[in-house]
């Protein structure tokens, strides 16, 4: 048995007889003391899941502002002790306390042979992207095993991620349909189209994949960018990676310009450029190590000493990954023309304790057991009813039994305030 199991199964025993000894008690302020007991043993267990900000909600709003409110009108209306008339309910409580027992055993049986504590989480499906990178290529559709996943990608575009079942897949690329909507398109499947681009992927559980179409259009290709969506530390950084899509060119540095120094004459001086990443060969991928400021960068590629492709209007925001891609585009008169593509920033994962984080464990991880804390705790609001109802009892008038000398007192005090008969008082 592990030290998690034995702390869960000693608060586990707390909070059942402390739950126990709430609807047993006679006493209503100490009934509410348990109470308080038993929502600190809820608040651990919700810290045995990682969960520390639930566990001080627990505390502090039901331990603390709800039980200030029973005790205030447990006091108010002079509530502290039941009456003291026999229950009509006398089977109730061993029936409870019965069922309770059977429940501890099947449940320390399933808790003990069903290895609960070795038991772990699902890895997440794989995510996936793709950017269209590639010059002179129209927009595109893509196929993973036969079957329509992504529509309409343009020149320049990202798609945004998505989940896929792990495993290997065939993923071709198609142009897109560009007839009017009356006219029906082929399915390029069924026809038996030639491909654009075709490849057999391998997609693991648990990795964040983006493939970015480049090369020749004569010779498309992809490349597989592994992005690290990993929650940050500093809300205030991002993460950078850089991929060479220019083919024929000899490898390319990313480099970040300071405007402040990019005009100094001191010869010992860089000129304010600082590498961010070096040696980046076509096809290859370059990814920055540490996260970086979140702010304006001023972004340049250097092959030896020719700057390529400056991107000045580079604005980074926190907790996202960045995605630059060096293309090589051929104007009308034949000219290649380096450019700087940025995919569309992606959010990476919120810390653990923030809203979207809480949110997202609420509605999913923490959503089961707070369905059955509240089902436990209707079936104990409801018996705490039963068990403390008290009887309703007729108020009847007693009849007070006086002596024959009290009666006729009443009867003579009754005639002389009788008044006297008109025609008898004549005679």
């Amino acid at each position: 048995m592990s030290l998690e199991l034995g702390i869960f199964l000693v608060v586990a025993i707390v909070a059942i007889a402390s739950a126990a000894f709430m609807l047993l008690t006679r006493n209503a302020v100490h009934s509410a003391l348990f109470l308080v007991v038993n929502f600190a043993c809820v608040a651990f267990f919700y810290l045995l899941l990682n969960a520390p900000f639930l566990a001080m909600i627990q505390i502090t709003v039901y331990a603390g502002a709800i039980m200030v409110l029973f005790m205030f009108v447990i006091m108010l209306l002079g509530a502290e002790k039941l009456g003291s008339q026999p229950a009509h309910y006398r089977w109730l409580a061993p029936i409870g306390a019965i069922l309770t027992g059977l429940f501890l055993v099947i449940a320390l049986f399933v808790v003990v042979q069903g290895n609960v504590g070795l038991l772990k989480a699902a890895p997440p499906n794989p995510q996936l992207r793709v950017v269209h990178a590639l010059p002179g290529s129209p927009t595109l559709d893509v196929y993973m095993n036969d079957t329509r996943a992504l529509a309409s990608v343009a020149y320049t575009g990202a798609t945004p991620f998505g989940q896929v079942l792990p495993g290997d897949y065939v993923l071709a690329l198609y142009p897109s349909c560009t007839q009017p909507a009356a006219s029906p398109c082929a399915d390029p499947i069924a026809t038996k189209a030639k491909s654009v681009l075709s490849k057999r992927i391998t997609l693991k559980e648990n990795t964040t994949t983006t493939l970015v179409l480049l090369g020749d259009p004569k010779a498309p290709q992809f490349v597989a960018v592994p992005t690290d969506l990993s929650t940050l530390n500093d809300d205030n950084t991002f993460r950078l990676q850089a991929v060479n899509a220019t083919p024929g060119l000899a490898t390319v540095s990313l480099l970040n310009i300071n405007p402040l120094k990019a005009n100094s004459t001191d010869p010992n001086d860089n000129h304010g450029e600082l590498p961010l990443l070096s040696n980046i060969a076509f096809g290859q991928v370059g990814t920055v190590n540490t996260p970086l400021p979140k702010g304006s960068y001023s972004l340049v590629w250097a092959r030896d000493n020719d700057r390529l492709a400056p991107l000045s209007d580079f604005v980074a925001q926190g907790k996202t990954s960045e995605l630059v891609i060096l293309v090589q585009e051929t104007t009308g008169s034949g000219v290649a023309l380096p450019l700087t593509l940025r995919a569309t920033p992606v959010p990476t994962q919120e810390a653990f304790g923030s809203p979207q984080a809480i949110g997202q464990s609420l509605l999913s991880t923490y959503l089961l057991p707070f369905e059955l804390v509240s089902l436990l705790l209707l079936a104990a609001m409801v018996g705490a009813i039963i068990l403390t109802r008290e009887d309703v009892v007729r108020r009847v008038r007693r009849r007070e039994i006086v002596t024959e000398g009290a009666l006729r007192i009443n009867r003579a005090t009754s005639a002389a305030t009788t008044p006297a008969n008109p025609e008898t008082s004549g005679d």
